[in-house]
């Protein structure tokens, strides 16, 4: 912020008191304020008492997020007007006609009513006081020009599978490091494509095309950051409202999310996630079953899909690293944007043909982007073809014989654990290209799927890879 004093027109100060009584009629809080024609720049800055996020054996004291939208208008879901936001990662921000702080959206500052948003994520029985200040400085206004995506490119033609991350973060959220530093990263792990999710922002839209290439495809995101659960937005063109307080304004920000063609996963369901509190899970495309590590807690999200699939719900299984990138110095570390990999099988390289096969389950996750291979296939009618893959819908009469095949590669000594509605069996893989063939003769309807497990020191199970079912629907006698 390098204006001098007497370049601000005016200085607006807005203060006020913030209690649980407050947050308990609704977690987000509007405070209007008007801004006169000829401003070509605004600035924010915020403070609030008893701030400190906590930590190691220290409870959180009150924790304000903020945002902004222009007088176009914040009401829920429709919200034309929305600038930015920077959850409770900066205490100050800009916006001008020509550029903006990450996390915000540049653009002409209109006159008219202008809201910050304050977000009550944790607020002190006692309450919390704020002062949020307000500068603006005069100069020649300019035409907005709304968010513009280039139209998707298409980074190859093949049909095949294609390996990449769904879940990261840069400096546009809460991350330290820039788009172009995850973009390194990525392309140092050699990943075919990338997802930019950063939280309940769209400013690090407009930069993914000038860092797409043939080499890697860069997919609009935005994780819908709330208290009860977060979920990732892929392939969107614009904002979507993270503003949802119920099950039922979650699923309202689901239907707007499809009716621009996206897809929508529920994140890491698991302690420390943070867990998914909405419910309602089956209601989504995906469920993301590996976030991170294996061993931060996993297990749990498995278990909450392999449930959802024994119910009868066919969700995608996937995988993010949930990456919060720094900056890159060219060293790949143990956390990193690609672990784990998702690998999907796509008839091309491009936004839409990702979102076709993570849509139709043709996805696999393994440990990093050098992890077991997994390849599940069946043959329903006895021609030795195999052409079915995870994600397929394989209808039979009950008792028909159904042939079941999974490869795996680059996973010897471990255990091939199959699952499905009745059982669970393992076998060892004892060589590095191992297949396996099994039959079965289903009664009822059911699926199968794979997981390559790793037994280090017995209780503990490390999962190395796994894959998404192959569904089997009984079709009746005639």
């Amino acid at each position: 912020m390098n204006q001098t004093r007497d370049e601000t027109y005016h200085t607006i100060e807005l203060e006020g008191h913030l209690t649980p009584e407050d947050k308990s009629v609704s977690s987000y809080r509007l405070l209007p304020f008007e801004v006169p024609a000829g401003m070509a720049r605004l600035e924010v800055s915020y403070r609030f008492s008893d701030d400190s996020p906590g930590g190691y054996m220290r409870p959180p004291g009150n924790i304000l997020d903020i945002g902004l939208f222009d007088p176009r208008g914040s009401e829920f879901l429709r919200a034309r007007g929305f600038r930015g936001w920077s959850g409770s990662v900066r205490r100050e921000f800009f916006l001008s006609s020509e550029d903006a702080t990450p996390g915000y959206l540049p653009g002409p500052i209109l006159p008219g009513q202008w809201e910050i948003v304050l977000g009550l994520y944790h607020i002190l029985p006692h309450g919390c006081d704020y002062c949020v200040t307000i500068s603006l400085f005069a100069g020649e206004p300019s035409n907005f020009v709304d968010v513009d995506l280039s139209p998707w490119p298409v980074s190859r033609r093949e049909s095949g599978w294609y390996r990449g991350d769904l879940h990261c973060h840069t400096h546009h959220s809460d991350a330290s490091g820039s788009l172009a530093d995850l973009v390194a990263a990525a392309r140092a792990q050699h990943l075919d494509f990338l997802a930019v999710t950063d939280h309940n922002t769209i400013s690090h839209l407009p930069h993914l095309a000038a860092q797409t290439g043939p080499d890697l495809l860069l997919i609009s995101g935005e994780e819908i950051t709330t208290e009860q659960g977060h979920a990732n937005a892929w392939g969107i063109r614009r904002w979507h409202d993270f503003r949802c307080e119920d099950r039922e304004q979650m699923a309202q920000v689901v239907a707007d999310v499809w009716s621009t063609g996206g897809l929508v996963s529920v994140n890491h369901p698991k302690e420390g996630g943070p867990p998914w509190l909405f419910g309602d899970e089956a209601q989504f495309d995906c469920l993301e079953v590996w976030q991170a590590p294996w061993f931060t807690f996993n297990d749990q999200s498995l278990a909450l899909w392999h449930r959802l699939l024994c119910r009868g719900h066919r969700i995608t299984g996937v995988g993010g690293s949930d990456m919060h990138q720094p900056p890159f110095d060219g060293r790949v570390g143990r956390l990193a944007v690609g672990k784990p990999c998702t690998w999907i099988y796509a008839e091309e390289l491009s936004v839409a043909g990702i979102l076709a096969g993570i849509k139709a389950g043709h996805v696999y996750i393994s440990e990093d982007v050098t992890g077991p291979k997994v390849f599940l296939n069946a043959d329903a009618d006895d021609d030795g073809c195999f052409e079915t893959m995870t994600g397929d819908l394989v209808k039979v009469p009950v008792g028909t014989r159904l042939v079941l095949r999974c490869r795996v590669i680059g996973a010897e000594a471990c255990e091939l654990c199959i699952r499905s509605k009745e059982k669970t069996f393992s076998v060892v893989v004892d060589r590095r290209d191992f297949t396996h063939e099994w039959t079965v003769r289903p009664k009822e309807d059911t699926f199968f799927r794979v997981e390559v497990v790793d037994r280090p020191e017995p209780p503990h199970v490390v999962v190395r890879a796994l894959s998404n079912p192959i569904y089997v629907t009984i079709q009746p006698s005639r």
